[in-house]
């Protein structure tokens, strides 16, 4: 049985690099591709585990490692074009194209998603404003565009034979957008790496690419009314520059920082900062394994990963003073660094493993059939 991992794109080892570098290594696919690839080389390496990655023609175009988002209209293209027609089965890791890929109907296709397209299904306005399509005849054309790339969505949904999703808030937008069930398989949290540390620095601390949805605007915004509070970010971005524009004194930026750094900084941090709708928040769950408490948007996947009072706490609008306000509840309130850990633990990469591991044999065992 050969087997192939397609994801979307390699640019930045993130939470779905987690992911894709755990299904790697369980199932040791006999082929990885991609849309593109502008990962460094080291963190490539580690994740694919030497294993070359096969591209579409989107790779070759000019500057295109600094605006692959604006191809979006030559992904469905891109995607169908990447011939898989040699393996039996295909695992996608998913939130924009790979699971558009074209199968024949004697292979299996499980798409691990992390999310249905957001910019389209959820983030429709915010990316029109953002890219400048907020009116006219801009908006009238992108509109236009996003509605022929939902139905292409939609369309090859249908052919993906076994849908894996990040958490139960996922699943329930894979059907909406789909009509589709799905299996909820958590992410893999390393925390036999993210260690406990029970006694804390006096410094919150947060760590996400710098775009609009990820909302760390709103953190140092709710910072800059809490000037004896330092605020430690990590992270880059195409808003870098505004964000440190709109920056007080008390917040640092400490731009990508290294896998082992990170551990340190989710050790030390007095609590770990979130003010987006994530899909899952691998990153929450990293500080929990450490001990770190987790002030986060009561939305989307923390809900599933955050126990109110034990492991952290919630602001429910996304407001600067009522983040300033969940703060200061906060820090009136004792957390256990033991009972923390303690929720973490269940989404172990461990129980990934054993969980992704008995999927693929019980979907794929007996519908893999043998390519000619």
């Amino acid at each position: 049985m050969k087997v192939a991992f397609i994801h979307d794109w390699f640019t930045i080892p993130a939470g779905a690099e987690k992911v894709a570098a755990e299904i790697i290594d369980i199932i040791q696919p006999h082929g990885v591709l991609a849309l593109f690839n502008f990962m460094d080389f080291k963190s490539l390496q580690k994740i694919t585990q030497g294993r070359g990655v096969k591209t579409s023609f989107l790779q070759q175009i000019p500057q295109a490692s600094e605006h692959y988002r604006q191809l979006a209209p030559l992904y469905p293209r891109a995607i169908a074009h990447l011939d898989v027609s040699k393996y039996n089965v295909i695992i996608s890791s998913s939130w924009m194209a790979a699971k558009g890929v074209s199968k024949s109907k004697n292979q299996t296709h499980i798409s691990y998603c992390h999310t249905p397209m957001r910019f389209a299904w959820d983030m429709e306005e915010t990316y029109l404003r953002k890219y400048g399509f907020n009116s006219g005849i801009k908006k009238f054309l992108a509109k236009a565009l996003i509605k022929r790339l939902k139905k292409w969505d939609e369309k090859t949904a249908k052919d993906v034979d076994f849908f894996v999703a990040n958490s139960k808030f996922v699943a329930k937008r894979i059907k909406k957008a789909y009509n589709r069930k799905s299996t909820v398989i958590y992410p893999p949290v390393d925390t036999q790496r993210f260690t406990l540390k029970e006694h804390k620095e006096d410094y919150y601390f947060t760590a996400a690419r710098f775009v609009d949805y990820k909302n760390i605007e709103l953190i140092i915004q709710a910072f800059s009314k809490l000037p004896k509070h330092r605020l430690v970010i990590a992270g880059k971005g195409p808003m870098e520059s505004y964000l440190k524009k709109i920056a007080t004194p008390n917040v640092t930026f400490l731009g990508w920082v290294d896998d082992d750094k990170l551990v340190g900084l989710m050790q030390n941090a007095r609590a770990f900062v979130n003010a987006s709708v994530e899909d899952f928040g691998i990153a929450g769950l990293e500080a929990q394994s450490c001990g770190t408490p987790v002030i986060a948007l009561g939305k989307g996947g923390y809900l599933e990963t955050v126990i109110e009072n034990e492991t952290g706490m919630f602001f429910n609008r996304e407001h600067p003073e009522v983040l300033v306000d969940t703060i200061l509840r906060f820090e009136r309130h004792e957390f256990d660094p033991y009972v923390i850990r303690r929720n973490a633990k269940r989404f172990d990469k461990e129980v990934f493993r054993e969980r992704f591991l008995n999927f693929f044999l019980d979907k794929c065992f007996d519908n893999a059939k043998v390519v000619a």
